[in-house]
């Protein structure tokens, strides 16, 4: 019993929940996040975003079975090592998108932003059913899901944001994104992803560092900015080293998965823990910094 409950965790990538963190953007830059009511939205719609991501990771797997047992981590998976069945996963996949709705629902009700997690579920399903073939289309379904969800944290919170996090936000899902299908290219060649045979080594690589250079730049701007905090300026230099150790791991790791890269580095773990810790201090205990900044 011990072992399905495990296989279905895996299945259901429990771990990756990490990303649907990004719900909390809005509401920790707006020094919001530790009002209860906030708290409260924050948490529902965590756990509705949560259970869309990890129905989406059980399509995808289950259309990309057959492939994924050609793949030398991918073969390991629930569905792929048979560790799971088709009609389990059929099973799980309603369970999670219901439990998603009803928790949109009763967050946002009839309001126009209870339809943010369903596009997340229309795109993605697109995704898994086509479009991650196709060249370009693929990237840009990954990265409308980092998007998505911050947008989903500033309407559920009512914190508005600057413009400039959205596109240093963008910029950063699409480096990451591509240096995962980089990575993809060179460890697995196009076994396992059709779409790889559409890129060539030089755009992935190139397309890669760009959008890393473009990130930076964005960030630098919007830690700049007229109505963000002073003290933001000084974060700068961790991003940038942040940066640099993510790339440097990238060239290393044989696949490139943001999450396993970033749960796997006790450095990388440092120095978000750093940046984190500053900008709570900034955030919330203003008279600790105000001063010296």
């Amino acid at each position: 019993m011990l072992q399905k409950l495990r296989a279905y965790a895996s299945l259901l990538r429990i771990r990756h929940w990490i990303k649907n963190g990004i719900l909390l953007i809005p509401a920790f830059y707006g020094g919001a996040i530790l009002q209860k009511d906030i708290l409260l939205k924050l948490l529902i719609g965590f756990l509705s975003f949560a259970c869309c991501a990890s129905a989406i990771y059980t399509v995808n797997d289950l259309c990309d079975i057959e492939k994924d047992r050609s793949h030398p981590v991918k073969c390991k998976r629930p569905l792929a090592s048979g560790a799971v069945s088709r009609a389990e996963a059929v099973v799980l996949i309603c369970i999670c998108t219901g439990a998603a709705l009803v928790l949109d629902w009763l967050l946002c009700g009839l309001r126009i932003g209870a339809l943010i997690p369903v596009l997340y579920l229309l795109l993605n399903l697109l995704y898994s059913l086509s479009w991650k073939n196709k060249p370009v289309a693929d990237i840009v379904i990954l990265v409308s899901g980092f998007f998505l969800r911050m947008l989903y944290g500033s309407y559920i919170t009512d914190v508005r944001i600057s413009s400039w996090l959205y596109l240093t936000l963008i910029s950063l899902s699409v480096f990451m994104a591509f240096g995962k299908r980089r990575n993809e290219k060179r460890s697995c060649g196009e076994i396992t992803r059709t779409v790889l045979k559409h890129y060539s080594d030089n755009f992935l690589n190139s397309s890669m560092y760009v959008y890393l250079a473009i990130f930076l730049v964005f960030y630098a701007l919007w830690s700049t900015e007229g109505s963000t905090l002073p003290g933001m300026i000084y974060t700068t230099p961790l991003v940038f080293i942040m940066t640099m150790r993510y790339t440097y791991m990238l060239e290393q790791d044989a696949h490139g998965n943001p999450v396993d890269m970033i749960l796997g580095d006790w450095v990388l773990l440092l120095l978000g823990a750093l940046y984190a810790a500053f900008l709570l201090v900034m955030l919330y205990f203003p008279g600790v910094l105000h001063e010296r900044l």
